[in-house]
C-alpha cells in the first residue's frame, strides 16, 4: 500500500462572497472559476487577503476561506476535499 498522501474533492459549491465574512460553506481546499480569466481577491485558511490569477476551468489548489466581492470573481466555485490514503485494509 502507498503511503502517499493525495487530495481528492468530494464535493463542489458556488461560493458566497463577501468582504467581511467567510464562506458558511467552506473553507475550500481549492478554486475554479468557470467565467473568463481574470484575479480574483481571497483570504487563505492562514488569514492573508491576496489576490491570484484563476484561469478558466483549472482546478487552483488553494486553501481558501473566503472569496471577496470587491476584486473578487462572480463565477468561483469552492471544491472541498478529503485526504485519500488509497486501500485501506
Amino acid at each position: 500500500m502507498s503511503d502517499i498522501l493525495a487530495v481528492t474533492y468530494d464535493s463542489a459549491v458556488q461560493t458566497t462572497q463577501s468582504d467581511t465574512a467567510n464562506d458558511p460553506a467552506g473553507p475550500f481546499a481549492a478554486l475554479q472559476n468557470t467565467g473568463a480569466s481574470a484575479t480574483c481577491k481571497i483570504t487563505t485558511i492562514k488569514g492573508s487577503a491576496v489576490t491570484v490569477y484563476l484561469p478558466q476551468g483549472v482546478i487552483v489548489p488553494i486553501a481558501t476561506l473566503r472569496v471577496w466581492t470587491t476584486g473578487g470573481l462572480s463565477t468561483v466555485v469552492g471544491f472541498h476535499a478529503n485526504p485519500y490514503k488509497g486501500n485501506a485494509q
